[in-house]
């Protein structure tokens, strides 16, 4: 579920609390003190979390940057070197990243990598061209930066945030939230702000867990970047369904790719189907 579905979700539940949660149940004085001493921590702690998961997130956005322009970088130059050789190096890398959509970000590197050996293996095995010996060079260094950019993938293919600090930050969020409710005077104003600032609670709690996740703004840096590489080899842009179901993706495409699972769980195997749209 997207976080505004979530938000607009926390909003009718924290509405409809105002209507359940008796008003002033906790006294004034207790209330007001307690109400400071969770929202400082809260704001502290949350605050930290999202400096740590963003400093990682802007990292892997970066990686990835570097490795698709290296996949790019790498199919041109051998393209030049050998254009048979090329034609299959694009069905190698087109494999590799229809795979690599199987997968979240944070699991990327670590779960592609037969896929990569099979890339790797053949770059291996490219015949030797006396007349392009600079060029053969490139090409190596391309194959490099992409190794390169995979190990730092897998370094940062980890939760920045431990369970015990989720648990921490939620305790946190509910006791400053438990504690707007208890303070309500049944005031309109009031109702208003604590529905708002109880919301804004947990969307702080869901972009934290998309940072953590690599999956906030996943469009721009997750699915445009492999959707150049597909364009830069030569093939269709590719889409899993389930994520153009889920609105994490839509394509802008006339024509593209889908790959829908033919005996999900049970089987991870895809049925590519090419739509066109008029």
């Amino acid at each position: 579920m997207n976080t505004r579905n979530v938000f607009l979700i926390s909003v009718v539940i924290f509405t409809g609390l105002l209507f359940i949660v008796p008003r002033a149940f906790i006294p004034a004085e207790l209330g007001n003190t307690i109400l400071t001493i969770v929202a400082f921590l809260f704001g502290i702690i949350a605050g930290f979390y999202i400096v740590v998961t963003t400093t990682d997130y802007n990292s892997v956005k970066d990686v990835l940057a570097s490795e698709a322009a290296g996949w790019i970088s790498m199919y041109q130059n051998v393209a030049i070197y050998d254009k048979k050789a090329a034609d299959q190096l694009a069905l190698l890398i087109d494999s590799f990243i229809i795979h690599a959509f199987d997968f979240e970000i944070i699991d990327y590197a670590k779960s592609t990598n037969d896929k990569f050996k099979s890339v790797e293996t053949f770059m291996m095995e490219l015949p030797y061209n006396k007349y392009f010996d600079t060029l053969h060079g490139v090409i190596r260094e391309n194959m490099g930066s992409i190794v390169t950019s995979r190990q730092q993938l897998t370094v940062l293919g980890t939760k920045c945030l431990s369970a015990f600090q989720w648990i921490i930050l939620w305790a946190l969020a509910i006791s400053f939230i438990f504690s707007l409710y208890g303070l309500r005077t049944g005031e309109l104003f009031f109702d208003l702000v604590t529905v708002v600032i109880s919301s804004s609670a947990v969307l702080i709690l869901m972009l934290i867990r998309d940072l953590d996740l690599y999956v906030w703004n996943e469009k721009t840096f997750c699915f445009d970047i492999f959707e150049n590489i597909f364009k830069s080899i030569g093939q269709l842009p590719y889409y899993p369904a389930e994520a153009v179901k889920a609105g994490r993706v839509y394509p802008e495409e006339k024509e593209y790719r889908i790959g829908r699972y033919v005996d999900f769980p049970k089987s991870a195997e895809r049925k590519i189907e090419i739509v066109k749209r008029d």
